[in-house]
């Protein structure tokens, strides 16, 4: 729904000429996440791992799904990139909510390859 409703603000964007590179960011952003999380319910019954540490990596990738989606939300309504945490509020809020992200996801899809390999060797 977000990446549908921001490909009507890219159309706009588009036809009056503004950031463009931005609403295409969302609008296709948003859609890869919606599809990552469609592959993780797709094979989150195959890792060998506890229920509960299987949880904590859903929770973990719907959290970066999230947060990242909403950074490049308010990226596209103030053009700001979140490069570095310096400028505006709205600079720092993009870039803290990348980082939390990112932070969350790399240890979470770590696990879940473990649990991958894990279920291999069983």
């Amino acid at each position: 729904t977000v990446s549908v409703s921001a490909g009507l603000f890219l159309y706009r964007s588009i036809l009056k000429d503004t950031n463009k590179a931005d609403w295409h960011l969302i609008h296709a952003g948003g859609s890869s996440r919606g599809i990552m999380l469609i592959a993780l319910a797709a094979i989150i019954d195959l890792p060998a791992l506890p229920l509960w540490l299987l949880s904590i990596i859903v929770w973990s990738i719907i959290f970066f799904s999230w947060t990242s989606t909403l950074a490049m939300l308010i990226r596209a309504f103030t053009g700001e990139k979140g490069f570095n945490y310096k400028g505006s509020n709205a600079n720092k809020l993009v870039y803290s909510l990348y980082a939390m992200g990112t932070v969350v996801l790399f240890p979470a899809l770590l696990v879940l390859i473990y649990g991958l390999f894990k279920n291999l060797s069983i």
